[in-house]
């Protein structure tokens, strides 16, 4: 054997690579559930035009499966509310959508796999100053074996 596939070779590490029988193959990753996420968000005295409500960091070790966002104005009626995923610098929008009345909610489903550092932002845009603002998060949570 040479290269890679060789466990003599220094880039052989115990516990990634796997005999199957006939072969060296590096093994998968093995992920384990560890568990829900939800989360609720909120500010009781939003700013005028803007605000955004900004949810926990993923931790190192995990990543975190998003399912669900809802989120809404309880006294005014802004004219839209953008869900959006964060991390490295780089923002993806999920869903921005225009608002359907004063406390009723906007929701998002879908499955979004967010790593290490990665958040979830809710941004709700022509906002009165003083109003109260909330949004949730669901999903869970993959532990990552080393």
């Amino acid at each position: 054997m040479s290269g890679v596939t060789d466990p003599a070779s220094p880039y052989f590490k115990d516990g990634q690579w796997g005999w199957d029988g006939t072969v060296w193959r590096k093994l998968p990753m093995v992920w384990g559930y560890s568990g829900r996420w939800a989360e609720h968000q909120e500010d009781l005295n939003a700013t005028v035009t803007y605000d955004s409500l900004t949810f926990t960091a993923v931790p190192p070790g995990e990543v975190w499966v998003l399912q669900a966002v809802d989120a809404w104005d309880v006294n005014s009626d802004p004219s839209r509310i953008q869900f959006s995923v964060t991390g490295d610098g780089v923002t993806t929008r999920l869903q921005h959508t225009l608002t359907p009345g004063i406390s009723i909610p906007v929701y998002w489903t879908g499955t979004v796999v967010l790593k290490e550092g990665d958040r979830v932002l809710v941004g709700f845009y022509g906002t009165v100053a003083g109003d109260d603002l909330h949004a949730n998060v669901r999903g869970y949570k993959m532990a990552i074996a080393e």
